[in-house]
């Protein structure tokens, strides 16, 4: 989402700036950030990137202080001269006083910052302004600038299958294809709504099922759209007699069940297999919110009775417990129990997400958390079939959702 940063002290003025801004398509109101004083700009400055900032130059240093002549000023000078602010895109310089213009007039003399003479009764600002919005809109497009800090959407959506990836993609979001220059993998963007508030949602799906092709999709997603969490949905086998089909689980931790190294036993000459099951763990801010939205009363029987098709009779639970990925589908039980001996309260065997794990993990700042929520779709043995993958790939998507709009979007609205 492009970020505009408001600086100004008079509220006419802001008003009629904002509404000049919101005239043009692509900018909405949770683009714009306000301030009214020096001090709370320069924060602001150091918090996150800015596309454009637009700037008064009389200002107050301070919320309990007079507009200063020039005072705006000090901001470019922090802009320029000191280490912790991120630098902006553009700025333009926007005043309705002759000091101030002409105190202004040096410091914009840089071919990126602009200097506009604002007016209550001749609207000749309001043209140029539109313009600076129309282009930063236009050359706003993912991969967005990294500046270490900022993240750019709420939340991302890996899924494997094209299969789980529609599933996602029937939530009610205004889903729209977002093409990447030079990047061929397709890419959904939009919007959980709940009341007043919005959640930024991106998807994407990798080309092939398994870690490696997981891994590279996730680094991809994470370092193109910046998410402050990425979610991986989708199918699961479960462990036979702790989970059931449809049930929803939560990997903590998450592991994978083909690392670790082959030796040859000298006592009989065969070989063995002693795992090395490396966890990635999920943050306890995540734990807690499944567990909180999970408890939410009639949520489940609902997601539930969402499904029009054939379904289980009854509703699925939400299992937080250990979950192991690894690069190869199983169908066997034998291999199911080798699997399940790695860990005493294993629930689920999957084929991606200690990959996402790995790729926001080892991410560039700004990381993000990772959480998997996948559904019981088989047992991983010999009666494996497909019959249950929609429904399975339906209940971890309405989870997702639910969990989104419940617990994800009241953290993070306001505090973008």
């Amino acid at each position: 989402m492009l970020r505009i940063l408001l600086i100004e002290d008079e509220p006419e003025k802001r008003r009629l700036i904002a509404q000049t801004a919101l005239e043009v398509p692509g900018i909405d109101l949770e683009a714009i950030h306000y301030v009214d004083n020096v001090k709370a700009a320069k924060r602001e400055l150091k918090a996150a990137y800015y596309d454009l900032v637009i700037l008064d130059i009389n200002l107050p240093e301070r919320p309990d202080l007079q507009a200063r002549t020039g005072a705006g000023l000090d901001i470019l000078k922090f802009i320029k001269h000191n280490d912790s602010a991120i630098s902006p895109g553009y700025v333009v310089g926007m005043t309705a006083y002759d000091d101030g213009a002409a105190s202004a007039e040096q410091d914009f003399s840089s071919p990126l910052w602009k200097l506009v003479r604002f007016s209550f009764s001749h609207p000749t600002w309001q043209e140029p302004l539109r313009q600076a919005l129309a282009y930063l809109v236009e050359k706003h497009k993912p991969p967005y600038v990294n500046d270490g800090r900022t993240f750019h959407v709420d939340l991302a959506v890996f899924a494997a299958l094209d299969e789980e990836l529609d599933s996602v993609l029937a939530l009610d979001a205004n889903w729209r294809q977002v093409p990447v220059a030079h990047d061929h993998a397709q890419y959904f963007r939009g919007e959980f709504k709940k009341e007043n508030s919005t959640l930024t949602v991106v998807a994407g799906t990798a080309p092939k099922m398994g870690m490696p092709s997981a891994a590279v999709a996730a680094s991809k997603l994470i370092s193109t759209f910046r998410p402050r969490i990425i979610a991986v949905v989708g199918i699961c086998a479960g462990v036979r007699g702790k989970v059931d089909l449809g049930d929803i689980l939560i990997a903590d931790p998450c592991f994978d069940w083909g690392g670790g190294k082959w030796v040859n036993e000298k006592e009989n000459n065969e070989l063995c297999f002693q795992p090395a099951a490396y966890q990635w763990r999920l943050d306890e801010n995540l734990r807690s919110g499944v567990r909180a939205v999970a408890a939410v009363p009639g949520l489940l029987d609902g997601i539930r009775r969402m499904y029009e098709f054939n379904k289980p009779p009854a509703s699925p639970k939400v299992v937080v417990e250990a979950m192991a990925s690894g690069a190869s589908v199983l169908q066997a039980n034998q291999l199911m129990t080798d699997v399940r001996d790695q860990h005493k309260n294993l629930v689920g065997i999957e084929m991606e997400s200690y990959a996402v794990f790995t790729a926001a993990e080892y991410a560039a700042e700004p990381r993000p958390l990772c959480i998997s929520m996948k559904s019981v779709c088989d047992f991983g043995d010999e009666t494996k079939s497909d019959s249950s993958h929609h429904y399975a790939a339906h209940t971890s998507a309405r989870f997702l959702f639910e969990f989104a709009t419940r617990y994800l979007l009241p953290q993070y609205d306001g505090n973008r």
